[in-house]
């Protein structure tokens, strides 16, 4: 079975997480990641997945989020902004050099990393949606 997507319920390194299975029904299912809160897996964060049985029945493993936003603010002589991400409407701070120069502006799509600097999460490398 390839990478299923799905959304986060509820936090933690054995959270939970809901998806459509194959048949359109709505399935919640546990997951198990280690350094989730590091990872940015917050509450309705959209992460890809894969399912594995183990011995309490189909985990979720390898949750990682989808990390797709639209640029909400942008400060070009700073180098940061904010992003939006898409389907949870989470906002993250974000630093990047050359913001004028790359061509970024308010209201572009974009995909990023999320890293914890500081005990906050902190969008870096955005790249341009086409």
């Amino acid at each position: 079975m390839g990478k299923l997507r799905g959304k986060v319920i509820k936090t933690g390194d054995g959270g939970m997480l809901k998806y459509k299975n194959d048949a359109g029904e709505k399935v919640e299912c546990p997951y198990d990641q280690p350094f989730s809160k590091e990872l940015g897996i917050a509450e309705n964060t959209v992460v890809t997945f894969e399912l594995v049985t183990g011995d309490k029945g189909q985990v979720a493993v390898a949750v990682n989020p989808v990390e797709n936003g639209q640029i909400q603010d942008i400060n070009f002589d700073a180098g940061t902004g904010h992003v939006i991400e898409t389907e949870s409407g989470i906002v993250y701070p974000f630093k990047q050099n050359y913001l004028k120069e790359s061509k970024f502006d308010k209201g572009m799509n974009v995909r990023y990393t999320l890293v914890n600097v500081n005990g906050s999460m902190m969008a870096l490398c955005l790249t341009l949606v086409q």
